[in-house]
């Protein structure tokens, strides 16, 4: 139900982006479902559906992991009360048929980060446990996945036949540690591929588009969050 804005970056985010929800929303209708969601302090900034919101609602949390960044790594499917009360602000706040939000300064990661998974849609959320940490997973061997959607286009070429190019985009990244997919079958690559092919590929065949999901595994000195 979101995008986050994290492939440009400018100036004045809120401004600017701002201005273009207004002019999407004057050329189609389809836009005023959508609003702006801003996070001045780590200047992040988010589009969402507000009607997709308000779905996303009555099973909240339904379908993700929450990875706590303790020690153990312990995996819960409860939504964070913390977090489960900013989205119901947040759902609270747009009634009111608002353009731009802001969150409150007073969110710290702990709250920020899971939020964002829940509400980009990640099938794993981090849970930060201290609100000074910025940095994890030192050293932790990731599975890291892309997702990706594929649209085929003819192509026609003054001097040479017409033929299909394949345009691609990533549209979400994220990542899991490695030994959970041991002890927690949900987390295993086989299991979560199948279950992004099984969430993205509906919305994406009404484009005439298709999921492509590729699977890595890294080790970093850090995770930055």
């Amino acid at each position: 139900c979101t995008y986050l804005v994290d492939v440009i970056a400018p100036p004045d985010p809120v401004h600017t982006l701002s201005s273009l929800l207004r002019t999407l929303r004057d050329k189609d209708p389809i836009f005023r479902d959508v609003v702006l969601w801003s996070d001045s302090t780590h200047m992040q900034s988010f589009f969402i559906n507000t009607k997709l919101l308000e779905d996303k609602l009555v099973n909240l949390g339904e379908g993700i992991a929450f990875i706590h960044l303790d020690e153990s790594l312990t995996v819960s499917t409860l939504v964070p009360i913390a977090v489960k009360d900013v989205l119901l602000g947040m759902y609270d706040a747009m009634t009111s048929r608002g353009l731009s939000f802001t969150f409150s300064e007073k969110l710290t990661p702990q709250i920020l980060v899971p939020l964002a998974a829940v509400l980009i849609d990640y099938p794993v959320a981090y849970v930060p446990i201290s609100p000074d940490e910025t940095a994890f997973l030192q050293g932790e061997i990731l599975d890291v996945y892309d997702v990706a959607f594929r649209k085929d286009a003819l192509t026609h070429g003054s001097d040479r036949p017409s033929f299909i190019d394949t345009h691609e985009f990533t549209f979400l990244r994220f990542s899991c540690p490695r030994r959970l997919a041991d002890s927690c079958p949900e987390l295993s690559t086989a299991y979560l591929t199948q279950k992004l092919k099984n969430k993205f590929t509906p919305r994406l065949e009404e484009i005439g588009a298709r999921v492509h999901v590729s699977h890595r595994i890294e080790k970093l000195d850090r995770v930055a969050l």
